[in-house]
């Protein structure tokens, strides 16, 4: 089984696609050079192949020397180039330079061209010419393209091996100029992760390369959301810590008191039963609501056009002998349609009611009205309550958080009431708002998406 491969750095995956590179460029040079040195040779060889048989045809000769006299004109390379004469009574006559012999039955030829290779010659250009009884086998050496060729190639593998020292080392470089941005980054993150921060953690964010930086700035933004949400939950179980601890303490203050006291005085325990029954109410209303913001945070749901006028219509009705302040609808008669979630949307309407219902005069109304445009409906709950301050507002959707700390005792309620609206405002794929009523009070708007059109 064959080992998987150990990940590579930035300088290995530069080196090598380097190299690569440059041995694929240095091996298209050479090709490319050499074949056009190649057919280059070959058409001058052609040509003067063209020339010299022009000549036969033309010239009688009898000997080497009277020929190249001939042709001394031709640029001729004497050493290389020689005539093999067949006559018509079979005998042949060679054109050699000096005594040399000549055996070309051991020679082959290079397919689709006029080459031969004669044994312990070497390459040579051929030409065959018939005239009368004589046909003449014309072979031009072609010993200068080689050693062209020889020269080229060497001088070629210098030149891409000292390119290739050179680059690598630039690479090399240029790899931990790159890299080091990103290893910084890791580092700074590995301690960042190690090191418990009291303060939110932030990357070192380089100005380039540019994908480094906005990985850094994404990495950040991932960080503070992180920490925010870690910030939130360590303050959330702080809160409800704290909430749930003064219904217990008021607990067991009152059962100490039974204990130490019931015997002799009988009159202080149905006092003390009711703030038993009172304060374990109150907890048991922290823990239902702590449940449903914990389902909610991972409920899924499956949105469906539905008629938020007749919803509002049936919650305004029922919700009515609940409370003494007087509640209006301001709706249209006809359907208003909106994407949603009916349960979760009747939930939302009654607790807006129960928070207007809380800080409302008795005698003031509240009124929920229903806006629609052609992309969105708005369910509005309005009241005629303190209001809620300008900076309080980006605030009250807080898990526990409650507008005045002073009246908290005083007004019934854990804090949890709109956070739970805000999270399944979301989970409808809607938005809540806060804003000021007028001549006071405040006024809750749930925006809707409305069905597209069929």
């Amino acid at each position: 089984m064959k080992a998987p491969q150990a990940p590579r750095s930035y300088v290995d995956i530069i080196r090598h696609s380097f190299t690569s590179l440059l041995l694929t460029i240095g091996l298209v040079i050479v090709l490319t050079v050499s074949i056009t040195l190649t057919v280059d040779q070959l058409f001058r060889a052609q040509e003067q192949a063209a020339r010299l048989s022009a000549n036969l045809q033309t010239t009688q000769v009898s000997n080497f020397a009277d020929w190249l006299t001939v042709n001394r004109g031709s640029g001729l390379n004497s050493h290389n180039t020689f005539i093999l004469i067949k006559n018509a009574d079979g005998s042949t006559t060679s054109f050699l330079p000096g005594a040399r012999k000549i055996d070309t039955s051991g020679a082959w030829s290079v397919p689709f061209t006029h080459l031969i290779y004669i044994k312990n010659m070497g390459l040579y250009f051929s030409e065959t010419l018939k005239t009368g009884q004589r046909t003449y086998l014309l072979y031009i050496g072609m010993h200068v393209l080689l050693w062209n060729l020889h020269v080229l190639i060497a001088v070629l593998i210098i030149a891409i091996g000292l390119i290739l020292l050179i680059g690598l080392l630039f690479v090399r470089r240029l790899a931990n100029r790159i890299s080091k941005p990103t290893i910084e980054l890791a580092q700074a993150a590995q301690q960042a992760a190690a090191t418990p921060a009291v303060t939110q953690p932030k990357l070192p964010q380089p100005a380039e390369p540019v994908e480094i930086h906005q990985l850094a700035e994404d990495f950040n933004q991932l960080l503070a959301a992180q920490n925010n949400r870690l910030q939130r939950e360590r303050q959330f179980i702080s809160d409800a810590s704290h909430e749930l601890r003064t219904p217990i303490a008021t607990i067991r203050g009152n059962l100490k008191l039974i204990e130490r006291r019931g015997d002799q005085h009988p009159e202080v325990i149905p006092e003390s039963l009711g703030f038993i029954d009172q304060e374990s109410l109150r907890m048991q209303h922290l823990i239902e609501n702590l449940l449903h913001l914990s389902r909610a945070d991972r409920a899924d749901v499956d949105l469906q056009p539905l008629d938020v006028a007749k919803l509002a219509r049936g919650v305004v009705a029922h919700y009515q002998p609940l409370v003494s302040q007087p509640l209006s609808l301001e709706a249209p008669e006809t359907p208003v349609m909106a994407l949603g979630d009916s349960d979760m949307l009747h939930q939302i309407l009654t607790a807006l009611l129960d928070n207007a219902h809380k800080y409302s005069p008795a005698d003031q109304p509240i009124v929920v009205r229903l806006i629609t445009t052609a992309q969105a409906v708005t369910l509005q709950v309005a009241d005629q309550g303190p209001g809620i301050p300008a900076e309080d507002r980006t605030h009250i959707f807080e898990r526990f958080y409650r507008v005045d700390a002073s009246r908290s005792n005083q007004i019934e309620g854990s804090g949890l009431g709109l956070a739970i609206v805000s999270q399944l405002v979301k989970l409808n794929h809607g938005q809540i708002a806060v804003t000021e009523n007028q001549p006071q009070g405040s006024v809750f708007a749930v925006t809707l998406q409305a069905p597209p059109k069929s």
